[in-house]
Protein backbone atom coordinates (compact mmCIF):
# COMPACT_ATOMS: atom_id res chain seq x y z
CA UNK A 1 0.00 0.00 0.00
CA UNK A 2 1.41 3.45 -0.95
CA UNK A 3 2.56 5.59 1.99
CA UNK A 4 0.14 8.43 1.18
CA UNK A 5 -2.81 6.01 1.01
CA UNK A 6 -1.77 4.37 4.28
CA UNK A 7 -1.47 7.75 6.00
CA UNK A 8 -4.89 8.73 4.66
CA UNK A 9 -6.36 5.49 6.02
CA UNK A 10 -4.78 6.08 9.43
CA UNK A 11 -6.12 9.66 9.48
CA UNK A 12 -9.67 8.52 8.64
CA UNK A 13 -9.51 5.79 11.30
CA UNK A 14 -8.22 8.21 13.95
CA UNK A 15 -10.95 10.71 13.03
CA UNK A 16 -13.61 8.04 13.50
CA UNK A 17 -12.14 7.05 16.87
CA UNK A 18 -12.07 10.70 18.02
CA UNK A 19 -15.66 11.23 16.90
CA UNK A 20 -16.76 8.10 18.77
CA UNK A 21 -14.84 9.23 21.84
CA UNK A 22 -16.58 12.64 21.90
CA UNK A 23 -19.95 11.03 21.23
CA UNK A 24 -19.48 8.71 24.19
CA UNK A 25 -18.48 11.63 26.42
CA UNK A 26 -21.70 13.41 25.47
CA UNK A 27 -23.78 10.29 26.13
CA UNK A 28 -22.04 9.74 29.44
CA UNK A 29 -22.69 13.33 30.52
CA UNK A 30 -26.35 12.84 29.60
CA UNK A 31 -26.54 9.71 31.74
CA UNK A 32 -24.92 11.47 34.67
CA UNK A 33 -27.39 14.32 34.32
CA UNK A 34 -30.30 11.93 33.98
CA UNK A 35 -29.44 10.09 37.14
CA UNK A 36 -28.49 13.32 38.94
CA UNK A 37 -24.87 12.43 39.55
CA UNK A 38 -23.45 14.82 36.98
CA UNK A 39 -20.83 16.40 39.20
CA UNK A 40 -18.89 13.38 40.25
CA UNK A 41 -18.87 9.65 40.43
CA UNK A 42 -18.61 9.61 44.24
CA UNK A 43 -22.39 9.28 44.40
CA UNK A 44 -22.28 5.91 42.73
CA UNK A 45 -23.49 4.26 45.94
CA UNK A 46 -25.92 7.02 46.82
CA UNK A 47 -29.71 6.86 46.77
CA UNK A 48 -29.89 8.09 43.18
CA UNK A 49 -27.50 6.03 41.16
CA UNK A 50 -26.82 4.33 37.86
CA UNK A 51 -29.05 1.44 36.81
CA UNK A 52 -28.30 -1.62 38.95
CA UNK A 53 -26.87 -4.78 37.39
CA UNK A 54 -29.42 -7.15 35.91
CA UNK A 55 -30.56 -10.04 38.03
CA UNK A 56 -29.77 -13.55 36.83
CA UNK A 57 -33.34 -13.91 35.59
CA UNK A 58 -33.28 -10.56 33.76
CA UNK A 59 -29.94 -11.33 32.15
CA UNK A 60 -31.21 -14.75 31.07
CA UNK A 61 -34.19 -13.06 29.39
CA UNK A 62 -31.89 -10.64 27.58
CA UNK A 63 -29.71 -13.52 26.42
CA UNK A 64 -32.78 -15.29 25.04
CA UNK A 65 -33.74 -12.14 23.14
CA UNK A 66 -30.21 -11.94 21.72
CA UNK A 67 -30.32 -15.59 20.63
CA UNK A 68 -33.66 -14.91 18.92
CA UNK A 69 -32.11 -11.98 17.07
CA UNK A 70 -34.40 -9.32 18.49
CA UNK A 71 -33.48 -5.75 17.60
CA UNK A 72 -31.65 -3.74 20.29
CA UNK A 73 -31.66 -6.80 22.54
CA UNK A 74 -28.12 -6.04 23.73
CA UNK A 75 -28.81 -2.47 24.89
CA UNK A 76 -29.84 -3.43 28.47
CA UNK A 77 -26.48 -5.17 28.88
CA UNK A 78 -24.74 -1.86 28.19
CA UNK A 79 -26.99 0.32 30.34
CA UNK A 80 -26.97 -2.01 33.33
CA UNK A 81 -23.20 -2.56 33.27
CA UNK A 82 -22.15 1.09 33.39
CA UNK A 83 -21.34 0.67 37.07
CA UNK A 84 -18.70 -1.84 36.07
CA UNK A 85 -17.15 0.73 33.73
CA UNK A 86 -17.03 3.33 36.51
CA UNK A 87 -15.53 0.86 38.98
CA UNK A 88 -12.73 -0.16 36.61
CA UNK A 89 -12.08 3.39 35.36
CA UNK A 90 -11.58 4.68 38.90
CA UNK A 91 -8.82 2.10 39.42
CA UNK A 92 -6.82 3.71 36.61
CA UNK A 93 -7.48 7.33 37.61
CA UNK A 94 -4.34 9.43 38.05
CA UNK A 95 -3.06 12.96 37.67
CA UNK A 96 -2.57 12.34 33.96
CA UNK A 97 -5.74 10.33 33.35
CA UNK A 98 -9.08 12.06 33.86
CA UNK A 99 -11.73 9.70 35.21
CA UNK A 100 -14.40 10.98 32.81
CA UNK A 101 -12.12 10.26 29.84
CA UNK A 102 -11.38 6.81 31.24
CA UNK A 103 -15.10 6.14 31.65
CA UNK A 104 -15.73 7.15 28.04
CA UNK A 105 -12.95 4.85 26.85
CA UNK A 106 -14.13 2.09 29.16
CA UNK A 107 -17.63 2.41 27.71
CA UNK A 108 -16.16 1.68 24.27
CA UNK A 109 -14.73 -1.52 25.75
CA UNK A 110 -18.11 -2.38 27.27
CA UNK A 111 -19.88 -1.86 23.94
CA UNK A 112 -17.31 -4.07 22.21
CA UNK A 113 -17.78 -6.71 24.90
CA UNK A 114 -21.57 -6.70 24.59
CA UNK A 115 -21.46 -6.77 20.79
CA UNK A 116 -19.01 -9.69 20.67
CA UNK A 117 -20.30 -11.66 23.66
CA UNK A 118 -21.66 -15.08 22.82
CA UNK A 119 -24.29 -16.35 25.29
CA UNK A 120 -23.31 -19.93 24.42
CA UNK A 121 -19.85 -19.47 25.92
CA UNK A 122 -19.38 -20.75 29.43
CA UNK A 123 -18.20 -17.42 30.78
CA UNK A 124 -20.03 -14.68 32.66
CA UNK A 125 -20.67 -11.45 30.82
CA UNK A 126 -19.26 -9.41 33.72
CA UNK A 127 -15.97 -11.33 33.54
CA UNK A 128 -15.70 -10.96 29.78
CA UNK A 129 -16.72 -7.29 29.86
CA UNK A 130 -14.19 -6.50 32.61
CA UNK A 131 -11.36 -7.77 30.42
CA UNK A 132 -12.56 -5.78 27.41
CA UNK A 133 -12.98 -2.60 29.48
CA UNK A 134 -9.53 -2.93 31.04
CA UNK A 135 -7.90 -3.68 27.68
CA UNK A 136 -9.52 -0.62 26.10
CA UNK A 137 -8.36 1.65 28.94
CA UNK A 138 -4.84 0.19 28.90
CA UNK A 139 -4.54 0.74 25.14
CA UNK A 140 -5.69 4.33 25.61
CA UNK A 141 -3.17 4.93 28.40
CA UNK A 142 -0.32 3.40 26.39
CA UNK A 143 -1.18 5.52 23.36
CA UNK A 144 -1.42 8.66 25.50
CA UNK A 145 1.97 7.88 27.04
CA UNK A 146 3.56 7.40 23.62
CA UNK A 147 2.16 10.70 22.38
CA UNK A 148 3.56 12.53 25.40
CA UNK A 149 6.97 10.97 24.80
CA UNK A 150 7.12 12.12 21.19
CA UNK A 151 9.85 14.70 20.57
CA UNK A 152 8.79 18.05 19.18
CA UNK A 153 10.86 19.53 16.35
CA UNK A 154 11.00 22.72 18.44
CA UNK A 155 12.60 20.98 21.42
CA UNK A 156 16.11 22.34 22.16
CA UNK A 157 18.89 19.78 21.69
CA UNK A 158 21.85 21.84 22.82
CA UNK A 159 23.09 25.37 23.52
CA UNK A 160 26.21 26.89 21.96
CA UNK A 161 28.77 29.19 23.64
CA UNK A 162 26.70 32.23 22.72
CA UNK A 163 23.60 30.82 24.39
CA UNK A 164 21.85 30.03 21.10
CA UNK A 165 19.65 26.94 21.22
CA UNK A 166 20.08 24.21 18.62
CA UNK A 167 16.61 22.91 17.77
CA UNK A 168 15.74 19.57 16.26
CA UNK A 169 14.20 21.45 13.33
CA UNK A 170 17.64 22.98 12.64
CA UNK A 171 19.19 19.63 11.80
CA UNK A 172 16.22 18.00 10.09
CA UNK A 173 15.95 18.43 6.35
CA UNK A 174 13.00 20.48 5.19
CA UNK A 175 10.77 19.57 2.29
CA UNK A 176 12.72 22.04 0.15
CA UNK A 177 15.98 20.34 1.13
CA UNK A 178 14.54 17.04 -0.01
CA UNK A 179 13.47 18.53 -3.35
CA UNK A 180 16.89 20.15 -3.89
CA UNK A 181 18.65 16.91 -3.04
CA UNK A 182 16.57 15.09 -5.63
CA UNK A 183 17.38 17.70 -8.29
CA UNK A 184 21.09 17.51 -7.48
CA UNK A 185 21.04 13.74 -7.88
CA UNK A 186 19.24 14.04 -11.21
CA UNK A 187 21.78 16.57 -12.54
CA UNK A 188 24.70 14.42 -11.39
CA UNK A 189 23.18 11.37 -13.08
CA UNK A 190 22.72 13.25 -16.37
CA UNK A 191 26.32 14.49 -16.27
CA UNK A 192 27.59 10.98 -15.60
CA UNK A 193 25.55 9.47 -18.44
CA UNK A 194 26.75 12.21 -20.80
CA UNK A 195 30.37 11.53 -19.85
CA UNK A 196 29.92 7.79 -20.43
CA UNK A 197 28.48 8.43 -23.91
CA UNK A 198 31.75 10.11 -24.94
CA UNK A 199 33.91 7.15 -23.87
CA UNK A 200 35.45 4.70 -26.29
CA UNK A 201 33.57 1.38 -26.73
CA UNK A 202 36.20 -0.52 -24.72
CA UNK A 203 36.02 2.02 -21.86
CA UNK A 204 32.21 1.86 -21.88
CA UNK A 205 32.43 -1.92 -21.50
CA UNK A 206 34.77 -1.52 -18.54
CA UNK A 207 32.39 0.99 -16.95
Amino acid sequence: MPKRQRQRGEYVFQTKVNNLFHWLKEKWSFLLFRFRIRGVIHYINGPETLPPPLTAEQEATVMENIMEGKQNAREPLITHNLRLVVYIAKKFESSTANVEDLISIGTIGLIKAVNTFCPERKIKLATYASRCIENEILMYLRKSSQQKNEISIDDPLNVDWDGNELLLSDILGSEQDTVNHGLEQEVERDLLLNAVEHLAPREKKIM
